[in-house]
């Protein structure tokens, strides 16, 4: 049996019941102090945090791009989540290739690094994942009021770090502006440290031919590092061939991204109305020869048919490509954008051939095979529908046959909502629609009621009439 003792608490000195002959505190002391605590632990954990960043390859990278800033003060305003989700949605267009050493995509600043009297934020509203050509085609021009930036004359000159600086010095200054919001967010999400360290290590312990020191280990690529541990350990190198994003799907997801994210004016819908500019691009590549990693936008399940666009004679798909191309690279970069000559550029290169895939040579075993292709073209198609129509690109007869399905089919589905179905709530209970005949059910007698005739077997034949011969 517990014994019940009467304490007072030594924070508020109150009195409190409790079983347990130590007990100092009361509840409600009890559970502020553990709430303190479990504070002061995940204050401890994100300071332990802190002290790695410059091993971790994230930070060393903002640290790199503060160096092109000059100023660890281009972190102003930052979205920590925000701007790493970008970062590693650049990496995952696996453009890289490890033999020239350059990428395909750039993480391009829409208000540039080094401005002429401005510097351009480190900021996701102020970045976007773009093809390298495009970005050195653009090089550092920018368009008025577009993207997030900070005038020179009002940089301070304790925040400013140089080419020459190291990380560890930018990272501490980093830490100092940046001061509660990284705490908070180290709180939250750890600080990863680069395998590249390891491996470094490995390699400077381990190959005899290595006359670098550990810090110039540290600063070669995960590339190097792992070619060099595998021709000592004489194994094969072992790599994953990704594939390449195709760049009209990165500006799509880009365009949806910031569409989202960037604040009412005209950059935001100059970027939404390129949404479905790219959509019809993209459908009307899916389905030339040779143009894999579109299935994303349009599928092309076996055993259907459905062609919506093609090119009109005597125009050319590479000029086509290269207009989509710069149109939607210079809105992402705050470019105002002449809606009537894009949807005229549309018009005189693609013709809509048809708004409705054709099934006929599809059936439910070949459906449930490519279950999960057909499944995503029924999505896929109302999309790509409403994007050639508001853009304009359908003629009047082939948009008044569309209107005319589109009512039938919500007069169909008006019509089958109207049906109130009922719940049969036993054995005995019938819906409305179906008649059931009771046990002790008693015809009317004034009814006319069907007689069933009764078989009257025929009279036999006399023998005189047997042996007449007629």
């Amino acid at each position: 049996m517990a014994v019940n003792r009467v304490k007072q608490c030594v924070t508020c000195k109150a009195e409190f019941n409790t079983s347990h002959i130590r007990a100092k505190y009361c509840p409600n002391c009890r559970a502020t102090s553990y709430t303190k605590v479990k504070k002061d632990r995940r204050q401890t954990v994100a300071e332990n945090r802190v002290l790695k960043l410059a091993l971790s390859d994230e930070w060393r990278w903002v640290a790199k791009e503060c160096k092109r800033a000059g100023t660890v003060e281009c972190l102003q305003g930052v979205d920590l989540v925000e701007l790493f989700a970008v970062r590693n949605a650049k990496y995952k267009t696996y453009g890289y290739n490890s033999e020239t050493k350059k990428s395909q995509y750039h993480l391009c600043h829409i208000s540039p690094v080094n401005g002429k009297d401005t510097v351009g934020l480190l900021h996701h509203l102020n970045l976007f994942i773009g093809t390298a050509f495009h970005n050195q085609a653009h090089s550092n021009n920018s368009y008025k009021d577009k993207g997030l930036c900070i005038p020179k004359k009002q940089l301070k000159a304790k925040w400013k770090v140089t080419d020459k600086t190291s990380d560890r010095v930018v990272l501490d200054k980093v830490v100092g502006y940046l001061g509660k919001v990284l705490i908070d967010y180290a709180k939250e999400h750890p600080v990863n440290i680069s395998r590249r360290y390891s491996l470094a290590k490995w390699v400077f312990q381990n190959d005899p031919d290595n006359t670098l020191p550990l810090s110039k280990l540290e600063t070669m690529s995960m590339y190097e590092l792992q070619a060099i541990k595998t021709k000592i350990e004489d194994k094969p190198v072992f790599t994953f061939g990704y594939a390449t994003k195709r760049s009209f799907i990165v500006m799509l997801e880009e365009c949806r991204r910031l569409s989202g994210q960037l604040p009412d004016g005209q950059h935001k819908d100059d970027i939404t109305f390129m949404i479905p500019v790219l959509q019809v691009a993209i459908a009307f590549l899916s389905r030339q020869q040779d143009q894999d990693g579109l299935s994303s936008v349009l599928t092309n399940p076996y055993g259907v048919h459905w062609n919506p666009l093609e090119l009109r004679m005597d125009t050319s798909e590479s000029t086509f490509r290269d207009f989509i191309g710069f149109q939607a690279f210079d809105t992402l970069q705050g470019q105002q954008v002449d809606r009537k000559m894009v949807k005229n550029t549309l018009s005189k290169y693609l013709n809509v051939t048809s708004l409705t895939p054709d099934y006929s040579e599809s059936d439910s075993a070949i459906q449930n095979h490519y279950a999960e292709d057909y499944s995503q073209l029924v999505k896929q198609v109302p999309v790509i529908k409403n994007a050639i129509i508001s853009l304009g690109l359908v003629d009047k007869y082939m948009l008044a046959d569309e209107i005319a399905k589109a009512e039938e089919a919500a007069c169909e589905e008006a019509m089958f909502a109207s049906f109130n179905i009922e719940q049969c709530d036993g054995p005995l209970d019938y819906s409305t629609t179906h008649y059931e005949v009771e046990d002790d059910y008693e015809p009317n007698p004034n009814l006319v009621t069907f007689q069933e005739p009764v078989y009257v077997p025929p009279k036999p034949v006399p023998a005189w009439m047997r042996e007449c011969e007629f």
